[in-house]
C-alpha cells in the first residue's frame, strides 16, 4: 500500500526520477574521472563519497575554494560538480597559459554553453555569431562620453524615487537589493534604448525576470543528463516569455529603423544613437538568416541587459561598505566636491574619482560575485606550464575568491582598506595601474585575454556615477550604527552580497566636527 501511495503521488514520482537521473549523471562523471588521476582532488572522490563534495560545492563553494587554495598552493586541483569534474587554478601564474591558448584549445564560448546552457536559457543562435560583443566593445564604449548626460539625468530621477529623501533628521530604512536593481536597469537602459522605454515598468521587469531566470534555469537543466537537455531546456527557459514581451516594445521601433535604413541608407537626419541602432548598423556581420531580424535584435538587447544587471551586486557590495565606513565617506566627499567644482558632473569627472575607484575595487575584492571565475572549457587535452595535463571536455576556472585575498598579492588581504589601490597607484611607475576596470593577472573580475568583459568601461562609469550621487546627496548607515557588513548570499559558485539586507538613508547633512 505504501508503494502504491508513493507511485500515485506525482511529486514523489518526479522527485525519485530526478534523483535517479542525477545518480546516473554523477556516476558517469565519476567513471570519467580516471582521466584525472594525476590531478589532486579536494574532498572524497569515491563513487558515493564524491556526492558529499558535490553537496558541499552547491552549499559552500567559498569554503571549498579557500580549503583547496590552502592545501594545494600555486597548483591545480579538481572537484566533482553537477557538471562533472571541474579544474581549479590556484595561482595567477596560470593566467599566461590562458592567454596563449587559442579558442580551439580553451574555449570561453563552450564554457558558457555548459555553465549557462545558453542554447536554451538565452538564445539558440546568438553565440554562433556574437557580433553584439564587438558592438559593446566599440560603438557602446565609444559613446559613453556622449551618453553620460543621459545616465546622470536618469540617476537624478530614479534614485530619489527608489530611495526617497527624508527631510530633517529622520532616517528611512530601504531594502537595498530591489531598489538598486530597479535603478541599475533603468539607468542602463536610458543609455541603451532611451526614453520613454527605459521608464516603462513592464520593460524593466521583463529584463529583470529574464536575467534572474538564466542562472536558475541553467542549474535545473544541468541536473539532468545531456541527452535530456532538449526536453528539459524547453520546460525550464524564460527566454520565450521574455522574447514575446520584449517584441511588443521593440518590434515597432526596430521595424521603423529598418525602414529608414532601406529608404535613406546608413545615415539620415535625426538618426538615433543607441544600442538598437548600433546593432542594426553592425548587422552586416550577422549571418544572412539573421539580418534585419526583429527577434535577433531583441535577443541581443536581452543579453546586454543580462550583463548590465550584474552591476547590481557590485553596487551593493560598495553600498554596504559605505554604510559601515563613515570616515572613508567624508574623505571621498572631499575629493568629489573638488572634482565637480572643476569638471562639473561629467564623464571626465568620474574618470578622476581616484579614491572612489579604489573604494569600489576594494569592496568588490572582498565581496566578488563568484567563488571562482574566468571560465574556459578544454576542447583538446591542454598542458599547463607546470606540466599538468587537463583532459578535453573539462571546465577550467580560477580560485578568484582566494586569489583576491592572498596576502602575497594584497598585504592584509582579509582587511578592508578603502584606499588600498589609490595608494598602490601612488607608487613609482604604478600611476596608470590598479583601476577598477583595468585587467591584470591579479585582478580577475572582468576575465582575461581575448574574452575580457567588453562592457567593463560602461559598468565602471555607471557604478561610480551611482555611488557619487549617493555620497553627494545621502547619509548612509546600518541600523544601530552597526559597522558589520551583512553576510554574503551563496548559491553554488555565486557569492554576492546579502540580498535581504536593509540600509538606512537620510538627506545628507553637513559634517559637525
Amino acid at each position: 500500500m505504501e508503494f502504491l501511495s508513493l507511485v500515485s503521488n506525482p511529486f514523489a514520482l518526479s522527485t525519485l526520477a530526478v534523483i535517479a537521473l542525477l545518480t546516473v549523471k554523477l556516476s558517469r562523471a565519476y567513471h570519467a574521472g580516471s582521466k584525472f588521476k594525476h590531478i589532486p582532488t579536494l574532498g572524497p572522490d569515491g563513487l558515493w563519497s564524491s556526492y558529499i563534495t558535490v553537496f558541499r560545492w552547491l552549499t559552500n563553494s567559498v569554503e571549498m575554494v579557500e580549503e583547496g587554495y590552502r592545501l594545494y598552493p600555486k597548483k591545480i586541483f579538481r572537484i566533482p560538480t553537477l557538471d562533472g569534474w571541474q579544474i581549479i587554478l590556484n595561482s595567477t601564474k596560470f593566467v599566461d597559459d590562458l592567454r596563449r591558448a587559442s579558442d580551439e584549445q580553451l574555449s570561453f564560448v563552450d564554457a558558457t554553453a555548459v555553465i549557462l546552457r545558453d542554447y536554451y536559457t538565452i538564445h539558440p543562435k546568438l553565440m554562433s555569431n556574437p557580433y553584439h560583443v564587438d558592438v559593446i566593445r566599440h560603438s557602446l564604449t565609444r559613446n559613453i562620453d556622449a551618453g553620460f548626460g543621459d545616465i546622470q539625468e536618469e540617476l537624478e530621477s530614479a534614485v530619489p524615487e527608489k530611495i526617497p529623501l527624508s527631510e530633517g533628521t529622520d532616517w528611512t530604512e530601504i531594502h537595498a537589493w530591489p531598489a538598486v536593481l530597479e535603478i541599475v536597469v533603468r539607468t542602463a537602459n536610458r543609455f541603451l534604448v532611451g526614453l520613454p522605454l527605459c521608464r516603462d515598468p513592464d520593460f524593466r521587469q521583463l529584463n529583470i525576470d529574464f536575467a534572474m531566470s538564466v542562472f536558475k534555469n541553467a542549474m535545473i537543466i544541468n541536473l539532468f543528463p545531456e541527452f535530456l537537455h532538449p526536453i528539459v531546456g524547453r520546460v525550464f527557459s524564460g527566454r520565450r516569455v521574455a522574447m514575446r514581451k520584449l517584441k511588443k516594445h521593440l518590434q515597432p521601433i526596430i521595424e521603423e529603423r529598418l525602414k529608414m535604413k532601406e529608404i535613406y541608407g546608413k545615415e539620415w537626419q535625426d538618426k538615433p544613437n543607441d544600442f538598437i541602432q548600433w546593432l542594426i548598423d553592425a548587422e552586416e556581420f550577422a549571418p544572412l538568416s539573421q539580418r534585419s531580424s526583429v527577434e535577433d535584435i531583441c535577443a541581443r538587447v536581452l543579453v546586454v541587459n543580462f550583463g548590465a544587471i550584474d552591476s547590481t551586486s557590485t553596487i551593493l557590495a560598495a553600498l554596504y561598505r559605505l554604510a559601515s565606513n563613515p570616515d572613508a565617506t567624508e574623505i571621498m566627499r572631499n575629493e568629489l566636491e573638488s572634482i565637480t567644482r572643476r569638471e562639473g558632473t561629467t564623464k571626465a569627472a568620474v574618470t578622476q574619482m581616484q579614491l572612489l575607484d579604489s573604494f569600489l575595487k576594494e569592496s568588490v575584492r572582498l565581496s566578488p560575485s563568484t567563488a571562482v571565475g574566468v571560465f574556459r572549457r578544454a576542447l583538446k587535452d591542454f598542458t599547463f606550464s607546470d606540466g599538468t595535463i587537463v583532459p578535453s571536455g573539462t571546465i577550467i576556472t580560477f580560485a578568484t575568491w582566494a586569489i583576491m585575498r592572498d596576502e602575497e598579492i594584497y598585504p592584509g588581504g582579509s582587511e578592508f582598506r578603502p584606499f588600498r589601490f589609490a595608494e598602490m597607484r601612488g607608487q613609482e611607475g604604478e600611476g596608470t595601474k590598479h583601476h577598477f576596470s583595468t585587467v591584470s593577472p591579479e585582478w580577475l573580475l572582468f576575465g582575461q585575454g581575448r574574452h575580457t568583459c567588453p562592457g567593463r568601461f560602461f559598468a565602471s562609469t555607471e557604478i561610480k556615477a551611482f555611488l557619487a550621487y549617493i555620497l553627494m546627496n545621502y547619509d548612509v548607515k546600518f541600523r544601530d550604527d552597526s559597522k558589520n557588513v551583512p553576510e554574503r548570499s551563496a548559491t553554488q559558485v555565486h557569492t554576492g552580497p546579502d540580498v535581504e539586507a536593509r540600509v538606512m538613508f537620510r538627506k545628507r547633512r553637513p559634517k559637525v566636527d
